[in-house]
């Protein structure tokens, strides 16, 4: 799975979570491996070209970290993540765009390559 830089911006209390905002057919959505927590991207043009069930896509998609099958063992990021002792934990989306200036790029493997 290929690595992807993916525009973001850092959330949560100490700005330990991040967050993405893809608008129609651009940009990206995170996941995250529901075994080990891994985030990984989903390109939204990618997803819409090649398989937009992504569940279908999944079905034959390991995880980069700890090599488990995603289908069935995936959440949305960060709505859902892992924290440090293993436990799922949420987290609520704002709907209110960040500055641009406040983003970040970061490198995630790729669900799509």
């Amino acid at each position: 799975m290929k690595k992807e830089k993916v525009r973001c911006w850092k959330v949560g209390m100490n700005g330990e979570l991040f967050i993405t905002y893809p608008e129609g057919d651009m940009g990206h959505r995170l996941i995250c491996c529901g075994n080990c927590g891994e985030i990984h991207a989903v390109n939204v043009t990618k997803q819409l070209y090649i398989e937009p069930d992504l569940e279908e896509h999944l079905r034959s998609v390991m995880c980069s970290k700890c090599g488990r099958l995603l289908a069935g063992n995936w959440m949305y990021y960060p709505e859902h993540h892992i924290d440090d002792g293993g436990r799922v934990c949420k987290f609520e989306r704002s709907y209110k765009i960040p500055i641009d200036a406040d983003s970040v790029v970061v490198e995630f493997p790729e669900v799509f390559s």
